[in-house]
């Protein structure tokens, strides 16, 4: 074989190699990341202590007989901010099957056909209808909470009914018991305070009676977690917390605009006003965020769109994934990614791939989909050297 055919197998043979290496080397960080979305993903099954959930059903609630009650799990957290599942158990003869459709729910188990005994749901909040019973009786509800693993954590509350005849030293009003078990307040916007020493974020729904005040709760509630998931370390407040009689008369509970909301943060001396709501006449959601002295220059915005007919089908409960979505986007700006953790950060950038890591077989099936059409070796004999056997 002459110097040329070596020549020409040698470069041959190199380029092949340089393709194998780069495959391989396309594989290893293929790997690394879809390793690292996993570990993420699934970092609930190394963690102890503290990443346990939390129950909290709620202060006890008076009413009277045969009435409705909200049943709010708002309060009950896990700190690593994954889901939980929410399980109601019900005492004997509190809430009757007939008056109640739970059919949309996880589960609902009953004592025989009249009564129901508990109900599993992915919502915070639940409206149960009850059944007759003579004031002064006093049944418990327990709450259970459990995350994606198995750990669970337990509260309970009293249902006490009343006697709305009863003397006015005595009278309990409903509204108010009711209002208190949501932690609502009754203002058409409600608003979550997240504040730091002068360094907060007032978060303020702008609303005019487009949606009920139990769904402003929701979202609210939503957008603060989605505030601590993303790792943001700041305490929060609701709008119940906030004592008129500590405030400036100037302080607003009903603002409908963002120049409202925006003196709200000063007398509060919050940094940042996020506020949200529905543009008129547009089927939208609109969530912004700005410094309270420029009401009017955003740092950043997003928009969900369709919310009323999203509301419609599948409920407030619907909106969840648009609305940590826009939270995410909208706290993205150097400003506020500064304030968390250099993993935290990753965890924000890679958030779709890191939801991925949660479902191990979906990841893996992409991986040998990856592999199957960039990974694999070619199926065509390896080039051979010109000439190829020689001769003797």
């Amino acid at each position: 074989m002459d110097q040329q055919h070596i020549q020409i197998f040698i470069k041959s043979n190199s380029i092949t190699a340089f393709k194998r290496i780069k495959r391989l080397l396309y594989g290893i960080f293929l790997i690394s990341i879809i390793s690292t979305a996993v570990l993420f993903g699934q970092s609930d099954l190394f963690s102890y202590g503290n990443n346990r959930p939390v129950a909290d059903a709620g202060l006890d609630i008076k009413t009277q007989s045969k009435g409705s009650i909200f049943l709010d799990a708002s309060r009950s957290f896990i700190s690593n901010g994954s889901k939980l599942k929410y399980q109601w158990i019900f005492t004997p003869g509190l809430a009757l099957n007939s008056e109640n459709d739970f059919s949309s729910e996880l589960s609902v188990e009953t004592y025989g056909s009249k009564y129901l005994k508990s109900v599993e749901t992915n919502k915070q909040v639940l409206d149960v209808k009850l059944a007759e019973n003579v004031p002064g009786t006093k049944l418990e509800v327990i709450l259970k909470v459990r995350d994606r693993i198995g750990f669970e954590d337990a509260d309970t509350l009293i249902v006490e009914y009343f006697d709305p005849t009863a003397p006015p030293e005595i009278i309990v009003d409903t509204s108010d018991v009711i209002v208190d078990s949501l932690t609502l307040t009754l203002s058409d916007s409600d608003s979550v305070i997240v504040e730091e020493g002068g360094s907060g974020i007032l978060i303020q729904g702008l609303t005019q009676g487009e949606i009920i005040q139990v769904d402003v709760q929701i979202i609210n509630s939503i957008i603060m977690d989605q505030i601590q998931v993303l790792g943001f370390d700041y305490i929060v407040y609701l709008n119940k917390n906030l004592k008129p009689d500590e405030l400036t008369k100037d302080y607003d509970f009903d603002c409908i605009t963002d120049s409202c909301a925006s003196k709200n943060a000063q007398i509060l001396d919050a940094a940042y006003v996020l506020s949200w709501g529905f543009p008129d006449a547009a089927d939208a959601l609109s969530i912004r965020i700005f410094e309270p002295e420029n009401f009017n220059q955003w740092i950043d915005n997003e928009v969900v769109s369709n919310p009323y007919s999203i509301i419609s089908k599948t409920g407030v409960y619907g909106l969840e994934p648009d609305l940590r979505a826009s939270v995410s986007k909208i706290l993205s700006d150097k400003r506020f990614k500064k304030q968390i953790s250099t993993a935290d950060r990753f965890r924000m950038k890679n958030d779709p791939w890191i939801a991925l890591g949660k479902y191990p077989l979906m990841l893996g099936a992409v991986y040998l989909l990856v592999d199957k059409v960039f990974l694999q070796d070619s199926e065509e004999p390896p080039e051979q050297p010109p000439g190829f056997p020689h001769d003797p």
